[in-house]
């Protein structure tokens, strides 16, 4: 139950949503799902789509409509972009080769100026990056494909600290920033320079790290010694594979400074409490 006086932000992963029976009912679950939890905002952190075509984008972003697309902030993930197709000969989640063997594949992008892949994301959102405030919190999503640029990781800092002290600064990215337990890593599951974006995260004074891409759950905390800050790794809302965790966060900020982040599986099992703290931090001097 949503505490009184609480933002609630439901995070959706990883659709990778292409048309047929499983996929549709999942969705329909879903959306269920969602209506019940009443999330102040919806926070979808990449890969809705199979292959980035079209024809899957239309029935998320209707489905994303059903609850109000002001409600909802959305970033792309590598499978939102167009690869020239389906590559049925290779694993579907090895990401990696997937970019770098996909037929006409443009070149990849840098951690500079950068260049982006083709994607129809534009013709339903705004931007790749989504930046946001409200009364409880400061919340910047970055597009990570195939990295986050420097520009726009100095853009989302920015943002973050000219916001209120008071307010709880959330970060999301869909490319995973740690590892989780019972995954073996694989090149691509990892932004290549996570290490430095945790840290400048930390410095930050960033509350909460909002990851996804490797369809587990897990939390972790990190602490600096002048700030802690909590990683979570999403599930993918559909993805019912085994080994594979699905479903959705809720991520519960009370004005006074509690955070909680629970995971709801679309089974019917009952929600598993993955973080549940008090967000406060080391002052630095000039901070309101």
């Amino acid at each position: 139950m949503k505490a009184s006086g609480a933002l609630r932000i439901v995070q959706l992963s990883d659709l990778h949503y292409a048309p047929g029976p499983d996929a549709d009912q999942g969705l329909e679950s879903a959306a269920q799902l969602v209506n019940g939890l009443a999330p102040d905002l919806i926070v979808v952190s990449g890969d809705l789509t199979r292959e980035g075509l079209v024809e899957q984008f239309v029935p998320v972003v209707e489905f994303l409509s059903s609850f109000g697309l002001e409600r909802v902030r959305a970033i792309p993930g590598n499978r939102d972009y167009l690869l020239g197709g389906p590559v049925p000969s290779l694993p579907r989640d090895s990401d990696l080769n997937y970019f770098l063997t996909a037929p006409d594949t443009p070149a990849l992008g840098t951690t500079g100026a950068g260049e982006r892949w083709e994607t129809p994301f534009f013709e339903f959102f705004d931007d790749v990056d989504f930046f946001e405030r409200t009364k409880t919190v400061a919340l910047v999503g970055l597009d990570s494909e195939p990295v986050i640029p420097d520009e726009s990781l100095a853009r989302g800092l920015a943002f973050l600290d000219g916001s209120s002290p008071k307010l709880t600064r959330l970060f999301c990215t869909h490319r995973s920033l740690l590892p989780v337990p019972r995954k073996k890593l694989k090149e691509g599951d990892l932004l290549v320079n996570a290490g430095d974006i945790l840290m400048r995260l930390l410095g930050a004074r960033v509350d909460l790290v909002l990851c996804a891409h490797l369809h587990r759950v897990h939390a972790w905390q990190l602490s600096n010694g002048d700030a802690t800050m909590a990683v979570v790794n999403a599930p993918s809302l559909l993805d019912r594979s085994p080994g594979k965790e699905n479903g959705l966060l809720t991520i519960d900020v009370a004005r006074r400074g509690e955070l909680r982040v629970t995971h709801h599986a679309l089974d019917d099992a009952l929600p598993r409490l993955l973080l549940d703290t008090f967000v406060g931090r080391k002052r630095r001097k000039g901070d309101g």
